[in-house]
């Protein structure tokens, strides 16, 4: 063994004064602190990471192809060509969009999505997050493939934007029903207001047939006549529309309503259970407003709960809800047309490649796909600079525990300068005094680095083990994701003795230009 090294071990066995010794216990429980937390940092860290990344995979697909126009009605040659891809396992249709659903009273906003309950396990995990039900609800046996769309300009490969905007044209001038229109003896808005009399007129004879809509603060025995301009609002008709509708369908035995799939978190919002019925119905915004004037019937369907999901991510379990696609078709006015095709691939750290590869077979154009990392960018970005600056900001932790380490080796030099120039007045050249004191450094960096990975290691599994709770309305998941890795555990370790090393080295350099008349001159 070098001589150096034999000494920088007798030096960190020998008693030292009292208040050398404390500051090496402080260098050393500093830096086991400060890799106890940068270790426990990067497995949580790493841990939302992937608990995000694997919650949005499985009930996302790993790329999305759409086109752009109103139709997507081709989708079945485009999934045929999808699947040819290499690197693609599965394809399946979907059609998407905004609604609300309700029981009772309850009501809450959801994103309504239509898939193919016999394509859905080929892309996404949905049948293995089912804590509740089945997918074979999901599509009565008498259901039935919704009709063609009329032939699209904006479907061929040559379609030009004249085309598109002639489409448009005919989709807006066409009426969702046959207009109703207010007849001026029944609608007394219609009429002109004429001016006022000078003398009070007679007051209005009582009404024939009243209606069951009490006027706010009146008596049981006055209400609103039919045509009063307070039950012609809007709102009023659509919920009437709702209301009948709802009971035309009510009527129907409970087994011939098409299936819905809920997140548990909205089934404990609206208290829903299974083969419970909900209703789900188009929100009104401002052009479904003036439908709604118009006589247009609001677009409301009952459906049943066949199954219940937990994905673990309250984003999902909140607002996804799936139902058939030709269900879907049918109550969105659809035709045999769907919003895109979700694409499973192989590979998913290849997902973006694979997509531009079926965007090429494809011919473009109208086409075009998105990945999984391109429809969460927003979020997996925060996250890796989230992790980015927590472990900058722990790392400052070590950092500081290295001036400790400085202060410990400057007082041990100061206490064996004589044992340093007698050394090289016995002929040690200035690189053996220099191993001395890095060594002596390196120790307390690697005693602080082990005990500081020890107990990360243990914090680590009993995250694991005993699961922290968390909010899910804040952060998205229930509980504190732990994925503890060696790589980074080896990486965090090398850190702090880098950080050692070189707070070692400034004393060390010190101690081994010290000349024996130095050292020896106040002996």
């Amino acid at each position: 063994m070098d001589f150096a090294l034999q000494i920088a071990g007798r030096y960190l066995r020998a008693r030292r004064r009292a208040f050398v010794s404390i500051i090496g216990v402080i260098a050393v429980v500093g830096i086991a602190l400060g890799v106890w937390a940068l270790s426990v940092t990067l497995a949580i860290t790493s841990g939302f990471q992937e608990s995000f990344r694997s919650k949005v995979l499985g009930v996302n697909a790993h790329v999305l192809v759409l086109k752009y126009g109103w139709d997507f009605s081709e989708y079945r040659e485009v999934m045929a060509s999808v699947r040819a891809t290499p690197g693609v396992t599965g394809a399946a249709p979907f059609l998407i969009n905004p609604m609300m659903i309700t029981r009772g009273e309850r009501i809450a906003g959801v994103l309504v999505k239509g898939v193919d309950p016999t394509l859905l396990g080929q892309v996404l995990d949905l049948p293995t997050y089912l804590v509740e039900g089945s997918l074979d609800g999901l599509r009565p046996a008498t259901s039935q493939p919704p009709g063609p769309v009329d032939e699209l300009p904006s479907a061929r490969r040559d379609a030009t934007l004249d085309d598109y905007i002639a489409r448009g044209r005919r989709e807006i001038e066409r009426p969702l029903a046959p207009p109703v229109l207010p007849d001026p003896l029944t609608d007394p808005l219609l009429i002109p207001r004429a001016p006022a009399p000078a003398e009070p007129a007679a007051p209005a004879p009582e009404p024939a047939a009243p209606v069951d809509r009490l006027e706010p603060g009146a008596t049981p025995d006055y209400v609103l006549p039919p045509d009063d301009p307070v039950a012609s609002d809007p709102l009023d008709a659509f919920a009437r529309e709702v209301s009948r509708e709802a009971e035309t369908q009510g009527r129907r035995p409970e087994a011939q309503l098409p299936g819905v799939i809920i997140g548990r978190t909205l089934s404990r919002t609206l208290s829903l259970g299974l083969n419970d019925q909900v209703r789900i119905i188009s929100p009104l915004t401002g052009a479904d407003a003036a439908l709604v004037r118009q006589g247009a019937t609001p677009r409301a369907r009952d459906f049943r709960v066949v199954g219940i999901f937990d994905a673990g991510f309250d984003e999902y379990d909140s607002r996804l809800v799936y139902v058939d696609l030709w269900q879907a078709q049918r109550f969105f006015d659809q035709g045999d047309a769907v919003t895109g095709v979700e694409v499973k691939v192989r590979n998913i750290e290849r997902a973006r490649a694979i997509g531009r590869r079926i965007e090429r077979s494809l011919g473009g154009g109208a086409y075009h796909t998105l990945d999984w990392e391109s429809l969460n960018h927003n979020l997996f970005t925060a996250l890796a600079l989230q992790k980015l600056a927590l472990s900058f900001v722990i790392t400052i932790i070590i950092v500081i525990a290295a001036f400790n380490v400085i202060a410990t080796l400057v007082m041990v030099v100061l206490e064996r300068k004589r044992e340093i120039a007698i050394l090289k007045a016995m002929g040690a050249p200035d690189s053996a005094v220099l191993r001395i004191f890095l060594a002596q450094g390196l120790a307390v960096g690697a005693i602080g680095t082990g005990v500081g990975l020890a107990l990360g290691a243990l914090n680590c599994w009993i995250l694991t083990r005993y699961p922290f709770p968390l909010d899910a309305q804040v952060y998205l998941i229930r509980y504190v994701p732990v994925r503890p890795s060696a790589a980074e555990f080896v990486l965090t370790g090398a850190v702090a003795m880098l950080i050692a090393a070189v707070a070692s080295f400034i004393p060390a350099w010190w101690a081994s230009r010290l000349t024996p008349v130095e050292g020896l001159r106040y002996e």
